[in-house]
């Protein structure tokens, strides 16, 4: 039995929210427009599962993050806070009822297992099936690194070795595989059930040239052309020396899940590592980087 609690705000408070309960709870998921076949649009409920006996550390981490995206002059009203507790097949049997196959990027399709999408000459298929800790692909961070991955691709970059860093559901290695069928690619994550998770997916979608590691980035040996590392602005940052170190030279790091107003905290920080800012890329409230090491 878990205890079931959604957030009903505005989109962009949706997105200050899940940002924040990711952390906590070991993943969210959003229900909007794009994701949700009844949603109201410019409205957004995040939805996220804890034990019992978290509910009030998970409340309250939820009030704090509302009330400092107030002060900051976001949107975030009316919002509306409900919770239930819920068996995890239940919240399985609920997303099948809503959620659908979602266009990411110029080539890709995540699709649930019920839902076949619509599917054109060229597209990479993903199947993934929303689970209670990770999620579907459908935030803005993901979208934005997957697009990212897209362009360098399409710029003729063909990374030998691929680091998916803090993996959770595996989506961005997947992705990485569809792009690079013979790069050897290798997602890492600090909780041994986002690495189950992943392991899941890449079966699932029939993947062969993904591992994968439970850890942390100091357990890493191994240098990579290119790292993919959809975490938080405030882990990217200090982790910025050690991505120096883990990058190939010449290699790329893709960073995501950065609020806009972090843009520039971010880029400060990895170009102090010694990397080269060269893009970002914006979507509502985030934002992303792609950063060079010389060589």
């Amino acid at each position: 039995m878990w205890t079931e609690i959604q957030i009903e705000t505005t989109e962009d408070g949706a997105d200050l929210v899940a940002a924040t309960l990711a952390d906590l709870t070991g993943g969210v998921e959003i229900r909007d427009a794009q994701t949700l076949i009844a949603a109201q649009v410019g409205r957004a409920v995040v939805v996220t599962l804890c034990a019992p006996e978290r509910q009030g550390e998970v409340l309250e981490a939820t009030e704090d993050v509302l009330g400092f995206a107030r002060e900051a002059g976001t949107t975030v009203d009316p919002v509306a806070i409900r919770t239930r507790q819920a068996h995890e097949e239940e919240w399985r049997d609920v997303w099948k009822q809503f959620f659908r196959a979602t266009r990411i990027g110029a080539h890709f399709v995540v699709r649930p297992s019920w839902d076949p999408g619509t599917l054109v000459s060229g597209d990479h298929v993903i199947d993934l099936d929303p689970g209670r800790a990770f999620g579907t692909g459908a935030h803005p961070s993901t979208r934005l690194v997957i697009g990212a991955c897209e362009a360098l691709a399409d710029a003729g970059n063909r990374p030998v070795r691929i680091l998916d860093l803090g993996c959770g559901s595996g989506i961005l290695a997947i992705a990485a595989a569809r792009l690079w069928p013979a790069s050897e690619i290798l997602a890492v994550d600090n909780d041994p059930e986002a690495t189950a998770c992943t392991e899941e997916n890449v079966a699932r979608n029939a993947v062969t040239n993904v591992r994968t590691q439970t850890g942390v980035l100091d357990d890493l040996s191994a240098s990579f052309d290119l790292v993919l590392a959809n975490i938080q602005a405030d882990v990217l940052c200090p982790l910025a020396p050690a991505l120096w170190s883990a990058t190939a030279p010449g290699g790329h790091v893709l960073l995501s899940g950065i609020l806009v107003e972090q843009k520039d905290d971010v880029r400060q920080a990895f170009a102090a590592a010694g990397f080269e800012p060269q893009e970002s890329r914006d979507e509502g409230e985030w934002t992303s980087w792609r950063c060079r090491r010389p060589g």
